[in-house]
């Protein structure tokens, strides 16, 4: 008897996945996963958003116009942009600002804080565990939590507006302080209104609670964050610790963090020591926040387990927290600003002599933001650099996006409009600056 025995064909067949436009973010990117019904062969976040040459239009301009150009990166981010470069200007020339502008800055910041964090909590990321498909949806059967997201972005525009002018690409935050300063009635005013705004600072963080992460995104991971000045916890400092126990001055960040451009994104990638790793506000509480007080503490302690080091959804958590700890700490620096309030001090203009180079980072509410600013002895910018956060965290999150899409699958979930909402959700949960990210210079 013969016969013949047909060979199974050991070709894989290739599927893809792909959402054209990701909704409920700050930029324009998509998803494309492609798999052979098991395995994920490709991972990407697509960002299609047009490059932004920032950093190459700065060049020859004078250093304090180039800080008025930086905030015009993202007028979610600002702020973060404004003061980050201010200050890598500012060391590049040897300038040294009074405590009372650090103070005033760091409020400034604060505010940009407290209105990002409110925009992405209320209005982006919970329609997802509240199962809307956008914030108006949801507001119909909750009012309650919309009205409180409004209020608390509101707070925190006007904070930006009062210290920095307006609520976006802040001209009144200058080289060496403000080219006007609040009055005392104003910042008494916004201490009273942010006293009044406790319990909406806690409504994100209540409404989050019962809704657990998703174990398919569950992973060891790297986590950066700036050391605060002060033993505080704050997005000011000078030391970058990494969740290995390693720690690099800001200055040699260079050195350790690089960025790379990819074929399939006009956003760069950031590696450390040739590794991805996630930056932002889940990263801070896992390496300071011990430095958490009162209420924020309070709460963080209690839902330790929403704080998730290994997972990325615990991002909003951590969001949620810092909208109530930044609440307080904003009630707090003005309450002690007033105390010795000097409402005519002067602005320290600048005084070039000769060349420097001036390097800052801080924390934005994303994560990690760096600015490097070389200025020639005619106060001319002769080189610049930025690496945003959306850029150091794009690799892991394509990781994550790996991870989750290799989970459904393995559970039998095949449904690209299953899995597409859920790959979305992940996104949102980094909270992701794409206007910030946009600024390689060549695509290979």
């Amino acid at each position: 008897m013969s016969g013949t025995t047909k060979k199974k064909s050991t070709k894989k067949i290739s599927r893809q996945i792909s959402v054209d436009h990701i909704a409920r973010i700050e930029g324009k990117a998509g998803i494309e996963i492609r798999h052979d019904g098991k395995n994920v062969e490709v991972s990407q976040v697509k960002i299609f958003e047009g490059p932004r040459y920032f950093e190459a239009i700065t060049l020859g301009k004078s250093v304090e116009e180039a800080t008025a150009v930086f905030p015009r990166v993202c007028s979610f981010c600002a702020a973060a942009h404004k003061i980050t470069g201010i200050q890598a200007a500012e060391k590049a020339i040897g300038l040294h600002p009074t405590k009372q502008t650090i103070k005033l800055r760091e409020l400034l910041y604060i505010g940009d804080y407290i209105e990002s964090h409110a925009l992405h909590l209320f209005l982006l990321a919970l329609p997802d565990f509240l199962g809307y498909p956008d914030a108006f949806s949801m507001a119909k059967d909750y009012p309650e939590v919309l009205s409180a997201g409004l209020a608390l972005k509101d707070i925190g525009a006007d904070i930006q507006t009062i210290i920095g002018s307006r609520y976006i690409h802040q001209e009144n935050a200058m080289m060496g302080g403000f080219g006007k300063l609040p009055t005392k009635k104003n910042l008494e005013i916004l201490e009273t209104r942010l006293r009044g705004l406790r319990n909406e600072g806690e409504q994100a963080l209540e409404t989050l609670v019962g809704n657990r992460n998703w174990p398919e995104v569950d992973a060891k991971r790297l986590h950066l964050a700036i050391e605060p000045f002060d033993g505080t916890y704050t997005m000011m400092g000078d030391i970058v610790h990494v969740s290995d126990g390693t720690k690099f001055k800001v200055e040699a960040y260079k050195m350790r963090i690089c960025e790379s451009v990819v074929e399939h994104s006009f956003a760069k990638h950031g590696h450390y020591n040739e590794q991805p790793f996630m930056t932002g506000a889940l990263s801070r509480n896992v390496l300071f926040g011990d430095r958490l007080i009162e209420r924020a503490k309070e709460l963080a302690d209690m839902y330790v387990e929403y704080l998730d080091a290994s997972n990325p959804m615990s991002n909003n958590f951590a969001q949620a927290i810092e909208v109530v700890y930044y609440i307080q700490r904003a009630e707090n620096i003005i309450h002690n600003l007033l105390s010795s309030y000097k409402p005519n001090e002067k602005r320290i203009k600048p005084h070039i002599t000769k060349a420097g180079t001036g390097v800052s980072m801080t924390e934005a509410p994303r994560g990690m933001l760096a600015y490097t600013i070389s200025v020639d002895k005619n106060g001319k910018v002769k080189g610049a650099d930025i690496v945003t956060p959306t850029a150091m965290f794009l690799p892991i999150l394509e990781d994550d996006l790996k991870r989750m899409s290799e989970g459904l699958l393995q559970q039998g979930i095949k449904d690209a409009k299953i899995i597409g909402p859920k790959l979305e959700t992940v996104v949102r949960s980094y909270d992701p600056c794409v206007s910030c990210s946009v600024h390689v210079s060549e695509i290979k």
